[in-house]
């Protein structure tokens, strides 16, 4: 690695220290009998369809983006300076989402997992893949990797002039932004652990746990023998065993989305989505006096980031 690369990778880790830290900090008072009495300003629209819940703009976007469209940026400005073999993978936007929601789940023993694993299976995502995962192909994994630790890339880029990639990686992040600090990637790991811990509790609140049952009794002629109390179960095991139900799955069965397609429409019949949805929000239109300090030296600049971000890759890898 280059002497630009290492000094990237020790900013990103000092940055890492302090996120963890802060997240240690969140996770004890979030987990506190602490009063959530400190009333907090939504974020973002309420929509049950998007699922949207009012700390989602704190979230800061997935990290692999971010590498890809500086990366793109980088290499464009490199090119131009005279470096010509420098041509980052392609990797997809919904192929680095998927990648990124895959590794940070709360079965992987993440603390603050994606909110992408909180949100119910909606009408579209049951058509077209069942309970499946959004396929990581396009994050090109492996690819990235052997580009980026090329050592004969690695030997051309020491061949330019002095402060040429320094350049271009000042240049890039005049267009994106510089790397978040650790203050708001700590809101960012708390606002997805707040979300998270919403979402499990709203879970056992009487009006969800009602029309949960509801929901069971409109999967009956499904005839999944291990069928759940309420959604948040499915894919059952027997499904998984049978069907091989996981992330990045291959084509699912035709018998697993129309199970799929059945789960999605008793929820919404039986009323389990609104009343999931509206006890959820609610959940978080409060927090601690602790939490609400730390969202204070967050940003809510997170989606026009994200779109910046994948408009830079969508455009460049054209």
């Amino acid at each position: 690695m280059t002497t630009a690369f290492r000094s990237q990778s020790a900013a990103k880790a000092v940055t890492l220290v302090v996120v963890v830290a802060g997240l240690a900090s969140a996770v004890v008072h979030s987990a506190t009998a602490t009063a959530a009495d400190q009333a907090i300003a939504s974020t973002v629209q309420p929509d049950v369809n998007a699922w949207s819940m009012p700390l989602d703009a704190y979230v800061a976007p997935a990290s692999d983006l971010e590498d890809q469209a500086e990366d793109l940026l980088i290499g464009r400005c490199l090119q131009q300076n005279g470096l010509t073999d420098w041509t980052v993978p392609h990797r997809t936007v919904g192929g680095l989402q998927a990648l990124a929601d895959a590794t940070d789940t709360a079965a992987n023993a993440n603390p603050s997992p994606a909110l992408a694993t909180t949100k119910p299976l909606d009408a579209a995502t049951a058509a077209r893949r069942g309970y499946s995962g959004p396929s990581t192909a396009g994050a090109g994994a492996a690819a990235w990797k052997a580009w980026a630790f090329s050592p004969v890339r690695n030997t051309e880029l020491s061949t330019l002039p002095a402060g040429t990639f320094d350049r271009c990686l000042a240049a890039a992040r005049s267009t994106l932004g510089e790397p978040l600090d650790g203050q708001v990637m700590a809101a960012s790991e708390l606002a997805q652990r707040l979300t998270y811990l919403a979402a499990l509790d709203a879970r056992k609140d009487p009006s969800v746990l009602a029309a949960s049952r509801r929901w069971n009794s409109c999967m009956a002629s499904t005839k999944v023998r291990d069928l759940p109390a309420s959604p948040d179960g499915m894919p059952t095991a027997s499904m998984r065993a049978t069907d091989g139900v996981r992330t990045g799955a291959a084509t699912p069965t035709a018998a697993e989305k129309k199970i799929a397609e059945r789960d999605v429409a008793c929820q919404q019949s039986s009323g389990y989505r609104d009343a999931l949805y509206t006890t959820e929000w609610s959940r978080l239109q409060h927090v601690t006096t602790a939490d609400a300090q730390t969202l204070a030296h967050g940003s809510t600049d997170n989606p026009s980031l994200r779109h910046r971000l994948v408009a830079t890759i969508e455009s460049v890898q054209r």
